[in-house]
């Protein structure tokens, strides 16, 4: 499986799906990108490459590439995931406020893994 175009399909999927709930585009759009994120993360984290390379996402310039990283990956790599989670929870808009009622709810452990 080509790990490089597994990990493009997830960053424009992740980059969909920020923005699509940021600016309130096409909810069929926004749905299909996230399965696609669900899809693909399960991929990449399934290898060591993979998971590198899924990590390396953490540090994406794209907010919404990296706030959708952080959010899967949190239960293994708590402590870069809530590190990049804080960071874009201090911006306002829709996707911040997404991240916020994700990570409080992670908190409490109302969350679970999802690939």
């Amino acid at each position: 499986m080509d790990l490089q175009a597994v990990l493009q399909q997830y960053i424009e999927a992740c980059h969909i799906y920020g923005s699509g709930l940021e600016h309130g585009e096409d909810h069929k759009l926004v749905n299909k990108a996230y399965s696609v994120i669900i899809k693909n993360i399960g991929i990449l984290m399934s290898s060591e490459e993979g998971i590198d390379l899924a990590k390396a996402q953490l540090y994406n310039e794209d907010v919404y590439v990296a706030a959708m990283t952080a959010s899967l990956l949190i239960f293994d790599y708590k402590r870069e995931c809530k590190k990049v989670l804080k960071s874009v929870i201090k911006n306002k808009g829709v996707f911040a406020f997404s991240m916020e009622f994700f990570y409080k709810e992670w908190k409490k452990g109302n969350m679970k893994k999802m690939y």
